[in-house]
């Protein structure tokens, strides 16, 4: 018999418009005095910091800003938020932003009560410490770092990108506004939501997947197609913003539980080696990895298609499921995905090595078709 399926969300998420007003009572409840605020500096000068540091004003709660972390942060980042956190003396971290500023935040969450650096602690189980709490308030809506218990560094010198994964890593609160993403920029909004997609999809099909997260997911492919393209063009439709954000919560919820399969096993390297962002890496191996899996999963495949918006009906089951593909590949187009890996410097002469090494991934034998090296090295050819 299957082991039993387990579904836990540690992280408390407080969710609604113009939500960011309870930031001062939810700092207050965690008992902050002084708050080291980790952004960048594109939500630095966005004017978003201004709707977050009033209200803990207003409850007394001094912060310390540091708005110095990059796309694909490095262990550097992260050692160097630390320092700046034990030298302003803060007690807790609120971490703005996307992927990154969170990543970067949940990382000084538990090094504040782990000695060492972030490279001491990439891998699985390594923290060992009750980490400092973390307010994680996304601005983006796509990689659902905000309630999942792994957080993302680029190493430079090994030109390598792994996670510091552990129970601990996982935020105490996500504080999530809708009205926080109004200003950003079509393209991340663009690569933040098919990144959602990404694992949305990859949870639905991934051999965990059960009942629980199947709801979630399915949910959330539903929303992203009918969100993200109004999203990206018309980034001022609150109900658009509104949707993409909850369909990004969603896809965490399932993949946190589930976990990713081929897509992310395959982009992992990108970033690591040419610093290439990561939703778009996913977006572009998506329908081509796709492709490989659906024999696999060829029922999901058709409710993927049906949520997306396709009529099936009349089709056999295997010529819905192709819809899947081409709904995918009809969104990414839409929404002006760019063509493929070697706009972003990826080199087709390093593709078999890479293939060697993603085969080996652990999210390779969650994924419902298992590829070799050598399916792995076509589906990164079909994507260059």
């Amino acid at each position: 018999m299957p082991a039993p399926y387990e579904f836990q969300i540690p992280t408390r998420i407080v969710y609604g418009r113009h939500a960011a007003a309870q930031i001062g009572e939810i700092a207050g409840r965690l008992n902050l005095k002084k708050a080291q605020v980790v952004t960048d500096q594109g939500v630095a000068h966005s004017g978003i910091l201004d709707q977050l540091l009033k209200p803990l004003q207003d409850a007394d709660v001094a912060t310390r800003l540091f708005d110095e972390v990059e796309f694909n942060p490095t262990v550097q980042t992260a050692d160097k938020a630390l320092r700046h956190y034990t030298e302003e003396g803060c007690d807790g971290v609120i971490a703005v932003g996307g992927g990154s500023p969170m990543d970067t935040g949940k990382c000084v969450g538990v090094l504040a009560t782990n000695p060492g650096s972030a490279t001491d602690y990439l891998g699985i189980g390594k923290i060992k410490n009750t980490g400092v709490p973390v307010i994680c308030v996304p601005t983006t809506a796509g990689t659902a770092a905000e309630i999942t218990d792994i957080a993302v560094l680029n190493d430079p010198i090994k030109k390598i990108k792994m996670g510091i994964r552990s129970p601990q890593v996982a935020p105490a609160v996500a504080l999530m506004d809708p009205y926080l993403t109004l200003t950003l920029p079509p393209a991340p909004t663009r690569d933040s939501g098919l990144d959602a997609l990404t694992h949305a999809i990859e949870s639905y099909i991934s051999v965990n997947s059960w009942r629980v997260s199947d709801a979630l997911t399915l949910r959330s492919i539903e929303l992203i197609g009918r969100y993200l393209r109004t999203a990206v063009h018309n980034g001022n439709d609150i109900e658009a913003r509104d949707g993409m954000l909850t369909a990004s919560l969603l896809a965490g919820m399932g993949f946190h539980n589930t976990k990713l399969c081929l897509v992310h096993a395959i982009t992992l390297p990108f970033g690591g080696v040419y610093n290439m962002p990561h939703g778009v890496s996913n977006a572009i191996v998506l329908p081509h990895a796709m492709e490989f899996l659906l024999p696999g999963a060829v029922s999901k495949y058709v409710d993927i298609a049906v949520a997306l918006g396709e009529d099936v009906e009349g089709m056999s089951e295997r010529a819905a499921a192709e819809m899947a593909v081409e709904a995918v590949e009809q969104l990414s187009r839409d929404v002006d995905l760019p063509a493929g890996l070697a706009q972003y410097g990826v080199k087709e002469e390093d593709l078999p090595k890479f293939s060697e090494s993603i085969a080996q991934n652990f999210m390779v034998p969650l994924s419902p078709r298992v590829a070799t090296a050598e399916d792995i090295l076509e589906i990164c050819k079909a994507a260059f």
